[in-house]
């Protein structure tokens, strides 16, 4: 064992060895990645627990009905790349968030190109609010933007009471 230990000590990299590379920097291979990326989405299932990582690919899969087909790359433990054929499909899956498979909040976001995988943080979700017992002088829409925003950011609001009457029957 030790003479083992003794040679690999001996083990030095040349100069050349030591180059690191950065990449191909081809215009035409730069801009296929690009496309590439542009059409992908990176999502974290937030579990702890195993799950059957093929069920979940079929699942949403079939849930999700795209018209064209979708490639799902796992990268990490629960990371994974949607790799998408069409931006209407991509479009439609990340204004239909949040989605869950098994329970599970499945998070989503775009690409960076220089992002390493094991690096990226989800920081944000779209998630539908539900305010209750408001008073009636706040119930507008400048009111709820603001408490949006106080919430991480305002996205939508949904009109369909555009005088927030509607009370709740619980």
């Amino acid at each position: 064992m030790q003479d083992m230990i003794k040679e690999w000590e001996k083990l030095k990299l040349t100069d050349d060895e030591n180059l690191v590379v950065m990449g191909n920097s081809n215009a035409e291979t730069e801009d296929n990645s690009n496309n590439q990326l542009r059409l992908a989405l990176v999502g974290r299932l937030c579990t702890v627990k195993p799950f059957n990582v093929d069920a979940m690919k079929k699942t949403l899969t079939n849930v999700w009905r795209l018209k064209c087909n979708i490639a799902i790359r796992t990268m990490d433990t629960n990371l994974f790349v949607f790799q998408f054929f069409n931006e209407a499909d991509k479009s439609r899956i990340l204004e239909g968030m949040p989605w869950f498979f098994d329970g599970k909040l499945l998070l989503f976001k775009e690409i960076q190109g220089g992002e390493q995988p094991s690096k990226i943080e989800f920081k944000k979700i779209p998630i539908w609010v539900r305010l209750l017992d408001v008073p009636f002088n706040k119930r507008n829409p400048s009111t709820i933007r603001e408490i949006g925003e106080s919430l991480g950011g305002f996205v939508e609001i949904d009109d369909s009471d555009p005088l927030g009457w509607e009370c709740s029957q619980d």
